[in-house]
């Protein structure tokens, strides 16, 4: 609304009469104490009641009294100022404060929302935080703990492996020492046969068993030989035989022998023709591996 508009408006309340109203207001004032002096005048007032026993009472009107009323108008009737219409100007103004008021009200409100929800979400994360660093606690604890109880089993089993290797160096220190024994007294029992059979063999060889025993292969040997052609007389050959207890021959290898090879094979033939060889008849010259000079005779 323009400015000239509301000045003009508030000028002419300003310039407005109270006569009216004051006129109005004495109207009013006027008839009701006219409405009083009626209701005051026809009022009964009340005489010496009538001795009980005769049963009847009444009331003493003044007839003056009743006329004048009858003859006397009712009075005009009071009817209340109609309130004057609502000026459009302030009305704008109070629809205008409402809406500011109820706007206010409004961001008031959400304000106290928006800090309850911030209130609320800053408890709610305050607790999440504690309950993070509880359960980060509690991980750690657990952790310290899983720690401790491994670097615990760690040294139970470190010295339980101690122990038992110790119990194994022991055991294998005297297995060791078992079969060292037992291969010393190998050693000597061996060692005392193998002297035995030298001494046995010497005294054969002494004894001239030996000579005959070896006299006895050669012999065999010698008649299972068939001469090859190129055979030259006086031969000498060197042979080395391998054989099993009951005299079977298991190999021939001759050593040195001026012959060609159909003569070498020659020999071979008949050592292995020759098998089983003569046992000797004092087992104690037996020897697997036999060393003689094969010389056939003319």
């Amino acid at each position: 609304m323009p400015a000239s508009r509301v000045a003009t408006v508030q000028d002419a309340r300003r310039l407005r009469p109270t006569g009216d109203r004051r006129s109005l207001v004495w109207s009013l004032a006027l008839h009701v104490a006219l409405l009083m002096i009626i209701l005051l005048g026809g009022v009964v007032i009340p005489h010496k009641p009538v001795p009980s026993d005769l049963g009847i009472k009444a009331t003493l009107i003044d007839p003056d009294a009743v006329r004048k009323m009858r003859r006397r108008p009712p009075p005009p009737e009071v009817r209340p100022a109609e309130p004057p219409p609502p000026d459009p100007v302030v009305q704008a103004e109070r629809e205008r404060q409402r809406s500011e008021q109820k706007a206010a009200e409004k961001r008031l409100t959400e304000q106290k929302v928006a800090e309850r929800k911030a209130a609320e979400k800053k408890l709610t994360e305050q607790k999440a935080a504690e309950k993070k660093l509880a359960a980060k606690k509690l991980a750690e604890q657990k952790a310290t703990e899983k720690q401790a109880a491994e670097k615990q089993a760690l040294e139970k089993r470190a010295a339980d492996k101690a122990a038992a290797d110790k119990v194994a160096a022991e055991k294998a220190d005297a297995q060791r020492r078992t079969a060292e024994d037992k291969r010393r007294r190998t050693e000597q029992a061996e060692l005392a046969r193998m002297l035995a059979e030298e001494d046995a063999l010497l005294a054969a060889a002494d004894s001239g068993a030996l000579a005959e025993y070896v006299g006895l292969i050669r012999q065999k040997v010698e008649r299972n030989w068939v001469r090859p052609p190129g055979a030259a007389a006086g031969l000498e050959c060197e042979l080395y035989v391998t054989q099993i207890p009951g005299g079977q021959v298991t190999g021939v290898r001759i050593g040195n022998c001026p012959a060609d090879d159909a003569v070498r094979r020659s020999i071979e033939a008949a050592v292995l023709r020759a098998s089983p060889l003569p046992m000797p008849a004092n087992q104690a010259l037996f020897e697997r591996n036999l060393r003689f000079v094969f010389k056939p005779e003319e």
